[in-house]
């Protein structure tokens, strides 16, 4: 190893592991954003490696690798504990987690292998960088992990705005290494900042890398940048109008949400949404949604919002109740990328209660200054188009969708128990067309899909709405309603209801067609069915799947921690390597040589530095014919090898033998034998500490040889 591999005085690696333990925790510190919560344990993430860095320093490379390991472990699980995490969620942090973060939406989930994965990641970085910090070569290669590390948590973070103060606290940081140089006076050090040349390339790459991060950030409201793969974790949705439809046939009704307002933002609405959807099959509205974890911050907030603490008082419902777009939640949850449902992610406990941000939907008033979005009129809606002018009449697509709303609601006749009361396509037209006699769901598919026939985009929409205003405000399932909207050219989606508000009480319905049958719905999901008396075989036939599922869950416990395990020693596999490499290359280069006196005195040096890694110390002034006798006690059996070998290597110093060329080939032989006896003493362990040893690379212990 040249002079300038030599690590810097214990002293200065100390301060220089301190002030990239600092620079490291303003990036943990940054890393919250991923979350859109302080995490303080991210901040904290770079103390345990860096403190076992500066304790062992100077110490033997594979006792630094395992202090290191330690410290990120440390790092990982404080993170897990943190986030009531137990083992499995600490295995988890190193395999699974990092793809959680990349299958989850902005802001990611409090979940405990998140945070563990992202202080794992923190961690590991620090101790890199303390590593290069204790090399002079590598004066200032230590900043590129941090360098790294931030551009990745910037990225993760998807934030709406420039953060200015990381930047400003990590270019103070890397200003203060660059001035502690591990070589010179502290006036040299200083010229560092007043001007020296190495300074600028230094700032010219630190202005690009702000640019690239800052510019982008700055001018997109960026939601979510990262990959767009089917998520890990998704998520099935049950027919949302068949469950309304089930909520409201109970009998009694019962309660369902306790809404209470805890804003000052006037009364609640009278309408929270569900669910909504769009794509129409001609059997029934499809719920086609993928749902992905997510956060507790949904989107953006205007000027009108509703914040609210919403109790389920039923643990069959996940759906959260809105009354518009959401803004946020206080507990985890999954959605869709266009929020047009918010499920939680566990059944809640009856009596739960949480607290939620919503925008309102808008009104009419809304509609007028910001116009309907347009929709291209395709073969599914065409053969409405004559009776939705016929009954919307002429004027704006405003004035039009007003006019059918109420031409619905004084024409038409709700009755729920209609026969023939289904949303296939036929029955949907007899409807429209002959009977004008539907169901709630008949009302809504058939307004959506009169307005898509007038180029007006429209969807179907579930939740509950509510006779009269109130504070609390209870839903209870008899208020479980379908209704259909229509989106505003801002995005919003305007609500409207064409069903009469009174039932039907007179005559009996036309009997439907017999050719069109209706699809059973789904039992409601509330109260599930009782158990029966007999399950003596059922639970003999579920027994070895309880069994598989246990065996899966082991399985699964060990693999993750294999890999766990796989990735605390890939640092160790990843650094044997590069010392395997660095000899192997170093012993090539020499007997690779042109002139066949280097060739000789390349095997020499070689066979001198596996003696030092065997753990002979060969003083600078000591004689080839030195070095040989105080070999010989290690490599017994390549005596006489290695006094050969030593004797070439004088004679090629001190002039060109006789016949330089077959002396050459003769030096590779003795070296190959010395190698061969050194391989074959001490224990297996021993040979490949040999092996990785970093004495014949250090300058303070390497042998005097050199070539």
């Amino acid at each position: 190893m040249r002079e300038g591999d030599e690590a810097p005085d214990r002293a200065l690696s100390t301060v220089r592991v301190a002030v990239l333990m600092v620079g490291f925790a303003v990036v943990g510190g940054a890393a919250s954003g991923i979350f859109d919560r302080t995490l303080w344990v991210l901040v904290v993430a770079a103390v345990p490696p860096s403190i076992a860095a500066a304790a062992l320093l100077g110490r033997a490379a594979s006792l630094r690798m395992l202090g290191a390991a330690v410290g990120i472990g440390l790092a990982t699980g404080i993170a897990v504990v943190s986030e009531s995490g137990d083992v499995a969620a600490f295995v988890d942090a190193f395999s699974s987690g990092p793809q959680g973060l990349l299958s989850t939406e902005w802001p990611s989930p409090l979940r405990p292998d998140l945070v563990g994965a992202v202080a794992a990641a923190i961690a590991t970085a620090t101790a890199i960088a303390d590593e290069l910090a204790m090399r002079r070569r590598f004066h200032l290669l230590a900043l590129l992990p941090l360098i790294v590390t931030y551009v990745a948590v910037v990225g993760l973070s998807a934030q709406n705005d420039v953060t200015w103060w990381p930047l400003v606290a990590l270019a103070a940081t890397a200003t203060t290494f660059a001035a502690l140089r591990p070589t010179g006076s502290l006036h040299d050090r200083l010229a560092l900042l007043r001007g020296e040349r190495r300074l600028v390339p230094l700032l010219g790459i630190a202005i690009i890398l702000v640019a690239l991060i800052a510019i982008p950030v700055s001018l997109t409201a960026r939601a979510d940048p990262r990959q767009t793969d089917p998520p890990a974790q998704t998520a099935p949705l049950l027919d949302p109008i068949e469950a309304s439809r089930a909520l409201r046939n109970l009998d009694p009704p019962i309660t369902l949400h306790v809404i209470e307002n805890v804003g000052d933002d006037g009364p609640l609405p009278t309408e929270w949404r569900t669910a909504a959807l769009d794509d129409y099959d001609g059997r029934r509205w499809t719920p086609d949604l993928t749902l992905r974890p997510i956060g507790r911050t949904l989107g953006e907030a205007s000027e009108t919002v509703v914040e609210a603490d919403v109790s389920f008082l039923d643990d069959n419902l996940t759906l959260v109740p809105l009354p518009g777009p959401p803004v946020s939640v206080d507990v985890d949850v999954e959605t869709d990328d266009d929020r047009t449902v918010v499920r939680l992610t566990r059944p809640p406990v009856p009596g739960t209660v949480i607290g939620l941000v919503a925008n309102v939907s808008p009104t009419f008033d809304d509609a007028a200054s910001s116009g309907l979005a347009p929709r291209l009129v395709d073969e599914s809606t065409a053969g409405f188009s004559e009776l939705a002018r016929a009954l919307a009449g002429d004027g704006t697509p405003l004035e039009q969708v007003a006019q059918l709303e109420r031409t619905m609601q004084s024409d038409f006749v709700r009755d729920s128990n209609v026969q023939g009361g289904g949303l296939q396509l036929a029955l949907v037209e007899r409807f429209l067309r002959d009977t004008q006699r539907g169901t709630p769901e008949q009302f809504a598919t058939g307004f959506a899909l009169l307005a898509r026939s007038l180029g007006i985009e429209a969807r179907v929409a579930t939740g509950f709405r509510v006779a009269e205003q109130g504070d609390p405000l209870s839903l209870r399932s008899d208020e479980a309603a379908v209704w259909p909207e229509v989106q505003l050219v801002d995005g919003r989606w305007l609500a409207l209801d064409p069903a009469p508000a009174d039932e039907a009480t007179d005559g009996e319905p036309s009997p439907p067609q017999p050719q069109v049958q209706t699809p059973a719905a789904p039992q409601p999901p509330i109260a599930p069915p009782p158990e029966p008396d007999n399950e003596t075989t059922e639970t003999d036939e579920l027994a070895p799947a309880d069994g598989a599922d246990t065996l899966s869950t082991v399985l699964r416990l060990v693999g993750g921690t294999a890999l766990a395990v796989g990735v605390l020693l890939l640092p160790f596999a990843v650094a044997a390597a590069v010392i395997v490499g660095l000899k192997y290359r170093r012993r090539r280069r020499r007997l690779a040589a042109e002139s066949p006196t280097e060739r000789i005195r390349g095997a020499w040096a070689t066979a001198t530095d596996a003696l030092v890694d065997a753990g002979l110390d060969i003083a600078a002034s000591s004689t080839d014919n030195e070095i040989a006798q105080f070999g010989g006690t290690i490599v017994t059996d390549a005596r006489r090898d290695l006094h050969r070998l030593a004797g070439m290597s004088s004679a090629a110093t001190y002039g060109v033998p006789h016949h330089v060329d077959l002396l050459a080939d003769d030096a590779t032989a003795c070296l190959l034998g010395i190698e061969d006896s050194v391989g074959a003493i001490g224990t297996n362990w021993q040979r490949w500490r040999w092996r990785l040893s970093l004495r014949s690379l250090r300058t303070s212990t390497r042998s005097p040889v050199r070539v």
